[in-house]
C-alpha cells in the first residue's frame, strides 16, 4: 500500500474544505490533511500565495479558491502568479464556486433538496451565482425545515441561512457523489485527475 500522501489543505470557506476532503478520498491515495486552513474568501488566498508556495517545500499543499466572476481560471492564475509553481503546490479552481460542484450531484442534491431533479441545472459551471441558484431551489422545497436553515430571512442583509454550512456540509459528507458530480463539472474533474497525479 502507497504510504499516505501528508498535505496542508487551503480552501476559502467550510464547504469549500468538506468538498475538497469527500474528493480526496475518492482517489483513494491515502491522503492526510495535516494543515485544513480556511482561509474566509478569496482575497485571503490571494494575498497569502508566496507563503503557500514558500511552505510547500516543507509539506506538500494543494490550494482551492473559486473563479468568482473572473472570466477563466487561466486568467486568474495569470494574474494571481500562479501559472507556474513547484511541484510540491497543486492550485486548483472551482468554476465558479463550489456551490457549482454540490448541484453538479444533481440528483443527490435534489433528493435532499426535496425538489424534482429537473430543475437542477444540468451544466452548473454555466451559472453566474450557483450559490445564489442553491438558496433559490431551496428556497422552492417541499422541506420547510431544511429551506429554514439554508435561506436567509427576507429583508436579511445575509445571503445564506444560518445552518447553511452545517447542512451542505452534512450533505456533502453522508450523500454527495465525487463520479456523479464530476460528469457535470468539468473544474471537479480536472481537480480530481490532478489529485490523482499529484507527487505521485
Amino acid at each position: 500500500m502507497a504510504k499516505p500522501l501528508e498535505i496542508a489543505l487551503v480552501v476559502e470557506d467550510v464547504l469549500s474544505l468538506v468538498l475538497m476532503e469527500k474528493v480526496l478520498a475518492h482517489t483513494g491515495r491515502g491522503y492526510t490533511v495535516l494543515r485544513p486552513l480556511v482561509e474566509r474568501g478569496v482575497g485571503n488566498i490571494r494575498k497569502s500565495v508566496p507563503k503557500y508556495v514558500s511552505a510547500s517545500r516543507a509539506l506538500p499543499h494543494v490550494v482551492l479558491a473559486d473563479l468568482d466572476q473572473m472570466r477563466c481560471a487561466p486568467l486568474l492564475r495569470q494574474q494571481w502568479g500562479v501559472a507556474k509553481l513547484p511541484d510540491s503546490m497543486l492550485f486548483r479552481v472551482a468554476v465558479r464556486e463550489s456551490e457549482a460542484w454540490v448541484l453538479a450531484d444533481r440528483a443527490g442534491f435534489a433528493d435532499f433538496a426535496g425538489i424534482p431533479v429537473i430543475k437542477v441545472p444540468a451544466a452548473p459551471e454555466a451559472l453566474a451565482d450557483p450559490k445564489q441558484e442553491l438558496v433559490n431551489l431551496v428556497r422552492r422545497s417541499r422541506n420547510k425545515r431544511l429551506a429554514a436553515e439554508l435561506v436567509p430571512v427576507q429583508g436579511s442583509a445575509v445571503s445564506i441561512g444560518p445552518l447553511y454550512n452545517e447542512r451542505l456540509g452534512q450533505f456533502v459528507r453522508e450523500t454527495w457523489d465525487v463520479g456523479a458530480a464530476m460528469a457535470n463539472s468539468p473544474s471537479l474533474e480536472r481537480t480530481f485527475s490532478r489529485l490523482q497525479s499529484f507527487m505521485a
